[in-house]
């Protein structure tokens, strides 16, 4: 479900933003957003050479196996609902609607990345429930998602204006992939977390809207409730 940063908006919706500057500038804050998560997420992960490695929705495997490289785990899994890449490198891939049980064993994974992905699954607490079934007792999850809260959110909201996150139609949606069913703040995701057994080993902020990233990593510092991207690293209680 994760694409390389040109595909994150669908083909007629690019050619028109790369006509203006506005445009232009967007889609260089889209790629600096994904890079700040996916640096995020790379700090959180710790070298286990005898892991079993899984990624929900690992779409064209960019991520997963970037991810991987950083583990150096002994066996490499992911479950995503459309397979179309073919497993090279050990890779497994699994196909499987994470909105339902995962087609897995309990307790099977050392590492779990759930990266821009809750937001688009109607069955949130199906989802948690199936990461914490799945994951072992010694291991941890990454969830990453977009926050509600962050600052462009906000101000859309003061204008009485639809934030761009929060799709209101499937059909409307102009991003590629499913909308987004359903947004978090982080008391907000850390209170669902709690609920379905995890506790927060770590929580990090990436991307500030709408700041280069240089300057968004030393915001996301100092403000940890309104970053673009909120990133949880959590363990099993």
């Amino acid at each position: 479900m994760r694409e390389p940063t040109n595909k994150l908006v669908i083909p007629e919706l690019l050619t028109v933003l790369r006509r203006t500057r506005l445009g232009r500038f967007k889609l260089r804050l889209l790629a600096e957003e994904k890079r700040g998560y996916e640096e995020v997420i790379e700090s959180m992960l710790e070298r286990d050479e005898g892991a079993r490695f899984l990624d929900l929705g690992f779409g064209d495997w960019r991520l997963g196996t970037k991810l991987a490289k950083k583990v150096k785990p002994k066996e490499v899994f992911g479950i995503d609902i459309d397979i179309r890449f073919p497993d090279v490198g050990g890779r497994k891939s699994i196909q499987g609607d994470l909105n339902n049980p995962f087609p897995v064993d309990d307790e099977g994974f050392d590492v779990i990345i759930a990266s821009q992905i809750i937001e688009h699954l109607w069955n949130t607490d199906g989802f948690l429930r199936e990461i914490h079934r799945c994951l072992k007792p010694t291991g941890y999850a990454i969830i990453s998602t977009p926050n509600l809260a962050s600052w462009h959110n906000v101000g859309y909201l003061l204008f009485g204006r639809q934030p761009e996150p929060c799709s209101v139609s499937d059909e409307m949606d102009r991003f590629e992939g499913p909308a987004h069913r359903r947004l978090f703040t982080v008391p907000g995701l850390t209170k669902v977390l709690k609920f379905h057994g995890f506790r927060l080993d770590v929580v990090k902020g990436s991307g500030y809207h709408p700041f280069p990233l240089p300057l968004a990593r030393l915001m996301c510092l100092m403000d940890r409730s309104h970053p673009t991207t909120i990133n949880f690293k959590v363990r099993k209680i």
